[in-house]
């Protein structure tokens, strides 16, 4: 798990938080007493007492910087960096000297530092590890809050005797920071105008939480509560600049104060992150399509062995798919040879409803589609035109010849008739 060290540089003392475990669960802290322009012991002591850390961080105190706000022409933030570079006594009380800026492409709030202090800060900071920012102390301070869910307020700092800083956060997002050298009751009043001109409601936080001053505003703001500043992981509110810096992210690191040393520092682990996200894509690429590969083949695999136990269990049901379906063309060719044959019993309705009255039949033979008749007629001759006028026979025809028999006092004709049944379709 990554560790955090942030540190806040003040005028007299460097109060360092250390963040690690899971999601910073450990935090410890160190407050130390140094010399600005002489930062080196200052940071060994710190690296003997809390180590180093994977990301350093580091917000300047407002007594170190100088803050304005400007109106800038609408360029890039490079562009805007660069304009302030130029002429940096037209907008600071500076001769003769390097600032560096830190400021933002949405508002004019503009801080300096001084770039040859700035340069010395940061050698020694980046003993602790890899530093991934230095940034105006109002900035962090407004994140720390943030995490504490101060979103729109008023903050009031107090350090009794060198001045008092007024912060105004708008949605967790720094919006003004101010230095005023007056007593509490001017900047209470000075507070007030602000609060006049806010369209949304807007919380005042003390820091540190002082009963005598908070008396003293709120005698001048007699309807506004005043809070004592959040303690996000139960910090003395002493230390919230430095834990806010700890909690800073890489996407605003162009919004820092930035030497052209930390600036080309800052592009090449940015290309360096890059190139490592690239690689570690086409990796994962690569083993992405290695592991359904895999996938693939072990699936297959389960697919054969499944598909072979489910032959193995189909394999009776199968055979009495085959059996039936032997069977169900035998129906099928039965019924075909039944459909080409007569039926006997439409036949001899037939043949009952053709035959004269005076007609005796003695037997009846089918066979091969023709039916063979046997019996006495009066006129055996008169058969044969009988059954050739009707449709429902053909080839109607005598076997042998007729021959005549007395039965009793009557005469009849002998005959043996054959004849086919037309198939009805």
């Amino acid at each position: 798990m990554s560790s955090r060290l942030g540190l806040e540089l003040g005028p007299q003392t460097i109060r360092a938080v250390h963040l690690s475990g899971f999601r910073g669960s450990t935090v410890r802290t160190m407050e130390t007493s140094w010399d600005p322009e002489k930062p080196a012991d200052a940071i060994a002591a710190i690296r003997e007492h809390l180590g180093s850390a994977r990301h350093v961080a580091a917000a300047v105190d407002l007594t170190l910087l100088q803050v304005k706000n400007l109106e800038l022409p609408p360029l890039p933030l490079e562009e805007k960096r660069r304009l302030l570079s130029l002429e940096p006594d037209r907008y600071f009380a500076v001769r003769g000297e390097e600032l560096v800026f830190a400021l933002r492409e949405d508002d004019g709030l503009v801080f300096a530092a001084r770039e040859a202090l700035l340069s010395a800060w940061i050698a020694a900071l980046e003993t602790l590890g890899s530093l991934e920012r230095i940034e105006p102390g109002p900035v962090a301070f407004a994140r720390a809050l943030a995490r504490g869910d101060a979103l729109d307020a008023f903050v009031v700092l107090n350090d009794h005797g060198r001045g008092i800083e007024l912060l105004q956060l708008e949605a967790g997002t720094l919006r003004s920071a101010r230095r005023l050298f007056a007593d509490l009751t001017e900047v209470a009043g000075e507070l007030a105008s602000q609060l006049e001109k806010e369209t949304k409601p807007a919380a005042i936080y003390l820091a540190p939480w002082d009963e005598a001053d908070s008396r003293t505003i709120s005698a001048r703001l007699p309807h506004m509560a005043l809070r004592e500043a959040p303690r996000p992981a139960e910090l003395d509110p002493s230390y919230l600049a430095a834990y806010g810096a700890a909690l800073a992210d890489q996407a605003a690191w162009r919004q820092a104060l930035l030497t052209p040393e930390l600036e080309r520092q800052h592009l090449t682990r940015h290309w360096a992150r890059i190139g490592i996200a690239a690689a570690a894509c086409v990796a994962a690429l690569v083993f992405a399509l290695l592991s359904v590969d895999a996938y693939r083949a072990r699936a297959e695999a389960r697919l054969d062995a499944r598909l072979a136990e489910l032959r193995r269990q189909a394999a009776p049901a199968m055979e009495l798919q085959a059996r039936l379906e032997a069977l169900d063309r035998e129906t099928r060719a039965v019924a075909a040879v039944e459909a080409e044959r007569p039926d006997p019993l439409r036949g001899l309705l037939e043949l009952s409803e053709r035959l004269p009255e005076d007609t005796w039949i003695r037997s009846i033979r089918t066979g091969e589609g023709e039916v063979e008749i046997d019996g006495y007629a009066r006129d055996a001759a008169a058969l044969i035109p009988l059954f050739e006028n009707d449709p429902r026979f053909e080839n109607v025809r005598f076997r042998s010849a007729t021959a005549r028999a007395q039965i009793g006092t009557e005469t009849y004709e002998n005959f043996s008739l054959a004849l086919s049944l037309v198939r009805t379709p």
